[in-house]
This record gives structure tokens, C-alpha cells and sequence, in this order.
């Protein structure tokens, strides 16, 4: 009879533990497919995926906190949200302010066009001219003014910038814009929805990771749980689910 009530306390001690573990706020933009879009009200993708095998690896409840790229750092700094996963490229100004995991996806940038633009690029030199639309905040974003504006290869009235890379995609294909630059694994995802193709990749090898706050309390956790992931190859599965 002691034996079962040792068990059934343990039992409860457990459930109370479970129930009472904070939820985990992570943020995310999600007009990114393949890695994070909604569909029929649901959100899928890679980061989706990967947030809720984060999540279950810590065994704690979470919630996507869905946003605007260019909010999430801010968010992350505030304490809004307790870290973001959002195919965010590690770089060293974006370490300034916040701590990322290792490195989980190599992405470089495309040039995109519509479909039946007759534009052609063979070379960054050849940008100069054209007027293109960029996600604010995004790498894509840093890249344009270091390497087309500040070298006068365009000017600031040539340079849009949009909330999201739908809306320049929308633009793109009204003729608003010639060209717009973003992660090149975009264009598999949209290409769906809109007639769009790759005109030129810039090779920057970058890495997305898991933003996180500095010394943030799940830093620790998150990096071990993502580890895990990479190793097991349960990483290239999620991926390989989505990205064909």
C-alpha cells in the first residue's frame, strides 16, 4: 500500500511539473515558404517543424508568436518573446545584439525577375540600374546598400523595402519593380503562387540559426536540443520535407 502511494505521489508530482512549465513564446515570421507559411489557418514549414520539435525536446508548451522579420530582434531584446526561429542568417551585427545557436541551413541570395521579364544578369555590376525590392532588415537588405548603394550603383529612390517578401513579389510581377533580391530557397516557395525566377545567385554562404536573447534562461537548452536534432538527422528530414 506505501509502495502504490509513493508511486501515485510521484505520479502527480510529475503531472503538476508538466502542467506548470512557462509556455514558450517563439517568434516568427511566417511569409516565408518553404520554411514558414500558413495554409488552411495551420502554420507549416521548416521553421514550424523545427520550433515544435524545440519545444518537445524542453517539454514545455509553446506558441508561434507570428510577426514581421524586421520586429523579431527587437522582440528577442525586449523579452517579448523568449527567442525566434525564423530563417535567420547569422551574421556579425545581428551578434551584437543577440546570441544565436549553431548554424542549421547554408542559404545565398537570388536575383529574382518575373517570369517573362527580359531582363538578363551575369554579373553584380549589371544590378546598377534597375529598381529593387528588398525585406527590411534582412541580409538581402544589408547587402543591397553595401554593395549597390554605397558603390553608387544605385541610387536610394531605386532601393524598395517591404515588410514582406510577398509584397515585393507583388510589385515585381505589376512591373513596381524590376528586380528583388532575398534568401534563394524563396523562389521554391513562392513559385507557385507567382511567376517569378532566379536571374543571377550571389554566393554568401550564409547560416540560419535560432535567435536568442543574450544569456538568455533557454540559450543552453535550445543549442543542446538543436545538436541533437543535427546529429540524429532528424534536421535533414524536416528539411528534406519541405524542400524537395
Amino acid at each position: 500500500m506505501r509502495f502504490l502511494l509513493i508511486i501515485l505521489a510521484a505520479l502527480v508530482l510529475a503531472a503538476c511539473t508538466a502542467k506548470d512549465k512557462p509556455t514558450l513564446r517563439i517568434g516568427m515570421n511566417v511569409t516565408f515558404p518553404p520554411f514558414s507559411s500558413e495554409v488552411d489557418g495551420t502554420y507549416v514549414g521548416v521553421s514550424v517543424d523545427l520550433a515544435h520539435k524545440i519545444a518537445e525536446k524542453l517539454e514545455q508548451p509553446y506558441e508561434i508568436i507570428a510577426m514581421d522579420f524586421d520586429n523579431l530582434i527587437p522582440a528577442i531584446v525586449s523579452g517579448n518573446i523568449d527567442f525566434a526561429i525564423s530563417s535567420i542568417s547569422i551574421t556579425e551585427e545581428r551578434s551584437r545584439q543577440i546570441e544565436f545557436s549553431q548554424g542549421y541551413f547554408t542559404v545565398n541570395q537570388a536575383v529574382i525577375a518575373a517570369k517573362d521579364s527580359p531582363i538578363k544578369i551575369n554579373s553584380i555590376k549589371e544590378l546598377g540600374g534597375y529598381n529593387i525590392g528588398v525585406t527590411n532588415s534582412t541580409t538581402a537588405h544589408n547587402w543591397v546598400q553595401d554593395n549597390l548603394l554605397m558603390k553608387n550603383l544605385i541610387t536610394l529612390n531605386q532601393l524598395f523595402i517591404y515588410p514582406s517578401i510577398s509584397e515585393a513579389f507583388e510589385d515585381l510581377i505589376k512591373g513596381e519593380i524590376d528586380l528583388a533580391i532575398n534568401d534563394a530557397v524563396i523562389v521554391k516557395g513562392y513559385e507557385d503562387e507567382f511567376p517569378i525566377t532566379t536571374k543571377f545567385l550571389i554566393e554568401t554562404d550564409e547560416q540560419y540559426g535560432i535567435a536568442m536573447p543574450n544569456e538568455g534562461k533557454y540559450n543552453k537548452k535550445v543549442k543542446a536540443a538543436l545538436q541533437e536534432l543535427l546529429d540524429s538527422g532528424e534536421m535533414r528530414s524536416i528539411i528534406q520535407t519541405h524542400i524537395q
